[in-house]
């Protein structure tokens, strides 16, 4: 399967809450080790706010009862280091390095940094990293109010296969279709693409400030990979898979908005 391929376009109003790289390997109990060295480094481009978050894991706990009960049990320390305000931020654990940023504005700052990122990355660690999954995440969030389309139903803002229930047509023949009627919606499509994977997520967003509701389309690319352990060691490497995924990011939102909003966005 492939996506037809689009021209690509930077828009004036960016729909771009998050883009999301992330590198999962085999995973490493020995990293709590090397912090010191990539900290360090990390400082000196900027990154100097740390903060640590615990994850956890949900098991069933059988042990002395007869009904199974579920339970939640800490597991690793995520350390995150930002910088501008939380804009940039760099997460190692265990088992993933990622790199977010929430203040996108083209690919040709986005990827220096992530790949800068991760040769310190590679640098700093003594042990070999086995790379299993390789992904770029875009979080496109389409708010009709500050477009200046907040009477223009979703149907002629994003076409159908991402709508669900709010496609016209999906559920009546009705042409004045009420979109107030779905309350909710979710949809959720793993695809095989020639040259990568998607999970692709849209979901209907309610504010909790007022009744306004915005539209998320969220895409997932990623690279499965068979135990890579040359990849981080390899920057050009890096950039040519990265920039795989990111054309097929850029193709998959010009097929999934419609002309209208594609001109209410300010393509330049």
């Amino acid at each position: 399967m492939k996506i037809s391929p689009t021209p690509r376009v930077i828009y004036k109003k960016n729909p771009l809450a998050e883009v999301v790289c992330q590198i999962r390997f085999e995973r490493v109990t020995a990293l709590s080790g090397f912090s010191g060295q990539f900290y360090n480094a990390l400082s000196a481009l900027g990154y100097a706010n740390k903060s640590e978050e615990i994850s956890y894991n949900v098991v069933i706990d059988t042990l002395q009862r007869q009904v199974p009960e579920p339970r939640t049990v800490a597991s690793d320390t995520i350390v995150h280091l930002t910088k501008e305000n939380d804009a940039w931020r760099v997460s190692i654990s265990p088992e993933f390095l990622a790199f977010t940023c929430s203040n996108y504005r083209d690919w040709n700052g986005f990827l220096p940094e992530v790949v800068q990122v991760v040769e310190l990355f590679s640098q700093s660690v003594n042990v070999p990293l086995v790379v299993t999954r390789l992904g770029l995440r875009y979080k496109d969030v389409i708010e009709r109010e500050a477009l200046g389309l907040a009477h223009v139903p979703w149907h002629e803002l994003i076409n159908p296969f991402l709508l669900g229930a709010l496609a016209l047509g999906a559920l009546s023949d009705d042409e004045s279709f009420d979109e107030e009627g779905v309350e909710n919606q979710l949809s959720q499509s793993l695809l095989k693409l020639d040259d990568c994977k998607l999970l692709l997520q849209s979901s209907l967003l309610a504010s909790v400030i007022n009744a306004t509701k915005a539209f998320l389309i969220d895409a997932d690319f990623f690279h499965e990979l068979a135990g890579d352990e040359v990849l981080l060691r390899s920057g050009e490497r890096l950039e040519g898979m990265l920039e795989t995924l990111h054309v097929n990011a850029g193709a998959l939102f010009r097929r999934g908005i419609t002309e209208k909003l594609h001109g209410a966005l300010g393509p330049t």
